[in-house]
């Protein structure tokens, strides 16, 4: 199977197992990813294809700004014994890259099929049947529910971001200054 068939199937497989409080999670997925979410979207349910790996990795993902992320770190942690409770031994909790925070778990990637489509949409699914009561009660009231996650600005190749970059000035060129075409 496609990665980007599997994933579209595991988002709705996952979906489907889901009680009725907790039923259509909004969903997408793209490249080797697949994320599920209710609110934010920046603190979503995600299973990442990692083939060279070998491992999908899948699990809830903290990805607004880093106080929130912490936030949510430590209220998860507090509550460690009933998430390990809920999902098992193996589940990490930790920080992550760029000020994100997650609890995940890897499961061997062997072949794109059914198979192992049922057991990541099972999976999947006991993330959200044990984690999003607690992350909906633990939520900061400062932190939005119905937001997109922060994007981090591109750079350009002199590592400013686009923004700086189109609206600095350049010599020669703009309104105040024309090119002028060189006559033979």
């Amino acid at each position: 199977m496609r990665p980007g068939d599997f994933l579209r199937r595991l988002a709705q497989a996952t979906a489907a197992l889901l009680p009725a409080e907790l039923a259509e999670p909004r969903s997408g997925s793209r490249f080797s990813l697949a994320q599920l979410w209710y609110g934010n979207r920046a603190l979503h349910y995600e299973a990442w294809l990692r083939q060279r790996q070998g491992v999908v990795e899948i699990g809830l993902h903290f990805e607004a700004d880093p106080l929130t992320n912490l936030r949510l770190l430590a209220a998860f942690r507090a509550r460690e014994r009933a998430v390990r409770r809920g999902l098992g031994a193996a589940t990490r909790i930790e920080e992550w890259d760029r000020g994100w925070s997650r609890l995940w778990e890897p499961v061997e990637l062997v072949n794109l099929d059914d198979e192992l489509l049922e057991r990541l949409a099972s999976r999947l699914a006991r993330y959200v049947i044990t984690c999003e009561p607690v992350l909906r009660e633990e939520l900061p009231a400062d932190v939005p529910w119905d937001q997109r996650p922060p994007r981090a600005p591109s750079r350009t190749r002199h590592d400013r971001t686009r923004a700086s970059a189109s609206t600095r000035r350049r010599p020669g060129r703009g309104p105040a200054s024309p090119r002028r075409r060189a006559t033979p």
